[in-house]
């Protein structure tokens, strides 16, 4: 059996990706730099910003989420090995798309999100038992990643069809929208609010926006120079912004590392930015007052959210990473999702996450011919493996499986497969570095244009 794999990995050039120096095993310290170095950035700025105040809490947190990443590391392989044959699956960019996928094929188990999304719950359950004030909105934000993490489990144990994954989220979302006592109030920016006030009044724009806003219990506040309360459009932005959230990360999937790796960017990223605006809080006398400073509050909670949330992510990384030895399954994409989202709406910076997101939303975009079933879309969208270079190409409708008569060359629509075809077929752990690559340049041009332009645009 041996010497069968080893015959199919020659005559299909496996040996390519594998002595890849992005590939892990290999000796190559490149996968863990690209992990060490965005963490490093973090814990300097964490040292650097954290107020002395607060500097306990933000210790404490790191040790816990030091012991998730533990505890993740070391269940990764122990629940593993105990997935059923049945939950196993078949590695798709590592053979040729038409070859039939037998039973031996299919080596790795899925839904192994399971045991980061346990730890990392785990984890802030312990951070708020040692919290002085029981917070509902912390309480809530653990039962919605809950939900996200038995609802995704049960996608990826009944296989269910697309038309349900659009209805999760919301549900996952209920008890934050019960919680959710924050206000509804959004600033634009100046250039809208300009259009929406002049002087002391509305003008036409606005008051038309006013009226349409009064029924959902808003309006435009002319005397708060163009300040827009969304009333009961407000929640239903925090169900979409969920709903995005979980189907960008789920349809932006299927390379080895990809799917904890832009999460894990876009979680440091966070806790940059919170920590950052953190450190600004401290006034001009040196001494940090959360009293003063409501923000201050939703920014420590992003830390302490985020902490455990890097470091069970990227334990499930190192085990996800080309050769995965795990899937991650809907389980981590619905609850790493709902996480994000949450932790963007009770930290009040939904707007910013939109831009840390930018290769989702350009993905999502990209995609949407196909989605909305404009176009030919086949079940699976993946890259497609050419043997005969060891190179992943970008792949067409036809590819897998002939899904219509003139499919074969209509490129299927998504942001790796234009990343493969810009670049004209990359290794799979050379294409997963790109696009994480991406990722964090996304991330460090938000954090900075937020700290440098936010002021003249709002």
């Amino acid at each position: 059996m041996a010497s069968d794999n080893d015959e199919r990995k020659k005559k299909w050039r496996c040996d390519v990706a594998a002595s890849s120096i992005f590939a892990a095993g290999q000796g190559s310290p490149v996968p863990f730099l690209m992990a060490a170095l965005p963490l490093a950035g973090a814990a300097a700025t964490l040292t650097i910003c954290i107020p002395g105040e607060l500097r306990r809490v933000v210790l404490r947190s790191c040790a816990i989420s030091a012991a998730a990443y533990g505890a993740t590391r070391h269940l990764l392989p122990v629940i593993g090995a105990k997935v059923p044959a049945a939950k196993y699956g078949c590695d798709l960019l590592k053979r040729p798309a038409r070859e039939p996928v037998a039973a031996a094929d299919k080596t790795v188990p899925e839904s192994l999100g399971l045991v980061s999304g346990v730890c990392f719950v785990l984890a802030l359950v312990v951070t708020q038992s040692f919290q002085k004030e029981q917070s509902p909105e912390y309480s809530a934000a653990m039962l919605s990643v809950v939900f996200a993490v038995l609802l995704g489990f049960a996608d990826d144990v009944l296989d269910l069809e697309w038309k349900y994954k659009y209805v999760l989220p919301p549900l996952m979302s209920l008890p934050l929208l019960s919680a959710y006592g924050g206000g509804t109030t959004v600033a634009p920016p100046r250039v809208l609010r300009e259009l929406l006030v002049r002087g002391a009044d509305l003008s036409a724009a606005g008051a038309f926006l006013d009226a349409a806003l009064s029924a959902l219990g808003g309006g435009v506040d002319a005397a708060g120079r163009g300040l827009v309360d969304l009333g009961l459009a407000y929640k239903v932005y925090m169900v979409l912004l969920a709903v995005f959230c979980t189907n960008a990360i789920n349809i932006y999937a299927g390379v080895n590392g990809l799917e904890a790796g832009q999460t894990y960017a876009t979680g440091v990223a966070i806790l940059v930015m919170s920590a950052v605006e953190l450190g600004r809080a401290v006034g001009d006398d040196g001494v940090f007052d959360e009293a003063e400073n409501a923000m201050a509050r939703h920014h420590l909670f992003s830390v302490t959210l985020m902490l455990p949330f890097c470091a069970t992510t990227l334990a499930l990384l190192k085990s996800n990473w080309f050769p995965a030895e795990v899937f991650v399954g809907d389980t981590f994409t619905n609850y790493a999702g709902m996480t994000l989202a949450v932790v963007a709406i009770l930290g009040h910076f939904p707007v910013m996450l939109m831009a840390l997101m930018v290769p989702q939303l350009l993905n999502f975009l990209i995609s949407v011919p196909q989605l909305f079933k404009l176009r030919p879309c086949p079940r699976h969208r993946l890259p497609t493996f050419d043997e005969a270079t060891g190179y992943l190409r970008f792949s067409r409708v036809n590819d897998r499986a002939t899904t219509v008569p003139d499919g074969a060359n209509i490129m299927n629509l998504t942001l790796i497969n234009a990343a493969l075809r810009a670049c004209r077929g990359l290794t799979e752990p050379a294409l997963a570095a790109l696009l994480l690559a991406l990722q964090a340049a996304t991330c460090a041009a938000a954090v900075a244009l937020r700290f440098c332009l936010v002021g003249r645009v709002y």
